[in-house]
């Protein structure tokens, strides 16, 4: 079972046999593929692992707080533990003009997330994927739920008023929104389906985006660890090549 792999760090041995804390984890979705990396490193060893181009450093460069700068390189890193991407080839992550993140010389749908202490990285070569990490230490002000939570999902999260779940409908909201694409809002185009839905520490939230002049169904995967909350999904509809302008 992949929550196995979640009791313990997978050591990948990479370059002068350093060691790093990069977990795979047997995605539920077939086709796609999906880790985790625990930052407990400094900025130099994501530096001295991920090979970086002009677009990458510029976009590194706009990123001052120390956290959000290891955030970023392990989120990076973390991709190409994945994908097992060499430096021996030019692979640059940039973005197209719909924000999604893109490879360049690899055929994979890709998506990133990164929260506190964790990142994750999410690949396909068939879907466009979405994924998103929340650290379950890093507390939240839960008024917030009005600001994304439409009438039903805040009835239903008052039933039960777990911070699990609050952060659950929120995760599954942001990978929906990495998912889908710009366009969508988290509060009133993506609900819940509550009718199909049992909450525990593994299992789908199916969710709908519905704007109005059409609706598409979704199946976002969720796993609650210890210390991170994990949701991620794909498109149901496989696509020929990924947009990349």
């Amino acid at each position: 079972m992949w929550l196995s792999s979640l009791k313990y760090f997978t050591k990948f041995i990479v370059g002068n046999d350093n060691e790093m804390p990069f977990i795979p984890l047997n995605s539920t979705i077939p086709g796609v593929a999906l880790g985790v990396w625990k930052i407990e490193e400094p900025e130099i060893f994501f530096l001295e692992r991920v090979k970086l181009y002009e677009n990458e450093w510029l976009r590194l460069s706009e990123i001052s707080h120390p956290q959000k700068r290891l955030e970023w390189l392990s989120s990076r890193l973390c991709m190409k533990e994945l994908l097992k991407i060499t430096n021996n080839v030019r692979v640059e992550s940039l973005n197209n003009t719909n924000g999604k993140p893109y490879l360049t010389n690899n055929p994979h749908y890709i998506s990133y997330t990164h929260s506190n202490f964790y990142s994750a990285a999410i690949a396909s070569r068939s879907f466009e994927v979405g994924i998103d990490i929340e650290y379950l230490k890093h507390k939240r002000n839960l008024r917030t739920r009005f600001l994304f939570m439409n009438d039903r999902e805040l009835a239903f999260f008052d039933a039960t008023p777990e911070f699990e779940l609050f952060l659950l409908i929120w995760s599954a909201k942001e990978t929906i929104y990495k998912l889908y694409g710009q366009g969508v809002a988290f509060k009133n185009n993506i609900l819940i389906d509550l009718d199909n839905f049992v909450f525990g520490k593994q299992g789908i939230l199916p969710v709908v985006v519905d704007k109005g002049d059409h609706r598409r169904e979704f199946e976002i995967h969720f796993i609650i660890h210890d210390e991170f909350l994990l949701t991620y999904g794909h498109d149901l509809l496989p696509k020929e090549e990924p947009v990349r302008q």
